[in-house]
């Protein structure tokens, strides 16, 4: 089940040059009994000044509007390329129905009301014409979790059906969700990566507000798995929190128990990192945060743990996984030790 068949928007924004739009009308249809209001453009509503996120989050909006200007961005270098040269990602969605304490987006944006571009069919073209450079291996979403959204929106079945009609394209698809329907009706493909964040019991319940817990997280990898989609679990960010050896040592136990580990496609790890101006903003509205408020080292403009912690970590990460996967297919956010 995904998550929007019990969430409900109370107002929908409406762009008037998308009021018309096949998706809009699909995702309006959904919500009968929201008011709906047209606007001209979504900033006039998205993030708007004096916004305050804990106090919008109980009582977060939807606005539908078209994105306009460039729609595929290349990845960012505190972002895991896993050895591809062409890396981009795209913003379909702005924000996420769930509210994980440690959330970039809330360094971002000020508010937690949700934007939705429906006009997925210039994204398709201006892949179609990146593509016509060179390959593409692209995240579909990271300022957003698409799969909770998919029953009200079906951006990921648009999205698979492209990838599937382009070989020189690859599509990694990040996800909390435990839904396990999504997996079921995409069409199955080599280059479409389902990406599963996993984290210990301990960290879902204090940090990832909303989402999952681990059990049925686990569930959805081992459907996608059995389902034939070539996953991805990203053990990213470990957390050292108290007893953190012996919570994440029982992550893995818990993944090995439920996912065959030698049918995945490999698996991410990664240690807490954020960029300076967003951790400013988020230790000033987050000021009784514990992962927020951590003293973490400030280096070349990005926030995180010391090195010899990051070292530690990693380096107990994969010995745990070494025990089910080759090293070949553990990736690392930090450069490689070896």
């Amino acid at each position: 089940m995904t998550l929007t068949r019990n969430k409900r928007f109370s107002h929908i924004y409406v762009e008037t040059e998308v009021m018309d739009h096949p998706r809009t009308r699909r995702i309006l249809s959904q919500f009968p009994d929201a008011g709906v209001i047209e606007i001209d453009r979504y900033e006039s509503i998205f993030n708007r000044s004096g916004q305050s996120y804990q106090e919008q989050f109980p009582s977060q909006c939807l606005i539908l509007a078209a994105k306009h200007g460039t729609k595929l961005y290349q990845g960012a270098p505190v972002c895991q390329d896993f050895d591809n040269r062409w890396f981009y990602y795209t913003v379909p969605a702005m924000n996420c129905l769930y509210n994980c304490a440690y959330c970039w987006l809330k360094g971002m944006y000020s508010g937690a009301d949700m934007v939705i571009f429906v006009n997925t069919e210039d994204y398709l073209t201006e892949t179609e014409e990146l593509l016509g450079q060179h390959p593409v291996y692209l995240c579909l979403a990271y300022e957003t979790d698409l799969v909770p959204i998919e029953n009200m929106t079906s951006l990921l079945t648009d999205w698979s059906a492209f990838t599937a009609a382009h070989e020189d394209l690859s599509v990694e698809i990040r996800t909390k969700c435990a839904a396990r329907d999504v997996w079921r009706e995409l069409p199955v493909c080599d280059r479409i990566i389902p990406a599963f964040t996993l984290s210990p019991d301990e960290v879902v319940s204090s940090m990832e507000r909303g989402t999952p817990s681990l059990e049925e997280r686990l569930q959805a990898v081992r459907t996608a798995v059995e389902c034939g989609f070539p996953v991805r679990i990203c053990y990213d960010p470990v957390f050292r929190i108290p007893g953190w050896k012996e919570a994440y040592a029982r992550l893995v136990q818990a993944t090995a128990e439920a996912v065959p580990m030698e049918r995945l496609r490999d698996i991410s790890v990664g240690t807490f990192r954020l960029s300076a101006e967003y951790m400013r903003n988020m230790r000033k509205r987050f000021p009784d945060e514990p992962v927020i408020q951590y003293p973490y080292v400030c280096e070349h403009g990005y926030y995180h743990n010391r090195e010899a912690d990051i070292r530690e970590m990693e380096d107990f990460m994969v010995n745990l996984l070494t025990g089910y996967v080759p090293r070949e297919r553990i990736f690392l956010e930090s450069r490689e030790s070896e």
